[in-house]
């Protein structure tokens, strides 16, 4: 049991984590223009963050409807 509490534990934190890089929660991804959710951010084609290629706009769940 022990084991199980910190195996959850080191995910939620891991979860919660940021990064240096603009992007999406685990419960609230960024995805590519295709629709594909993007784990990890992607700098645009001058290798720069400040217009990513993945975007929460992009995401199926987002679109307006």
């Amino acid at each position: 049991m022990k084991v199980i509490a910190a195996l959850g534990l080191t995910l939620a934190l891991a979860a919660c984590a940021g990064r240096g890089e603009p992007a999406g929660s685990f419960f609230d991804p960024v995805c590519m223009p295709d629709g594909s959710v993007a784990w990890r951010q992607l700098s645009d084609d001058k290798g720069a963050f400040t217009d990513p290629r993945a975007k929460k706009e992009y995401c199926a769940w987002n679109k307006a409807k």
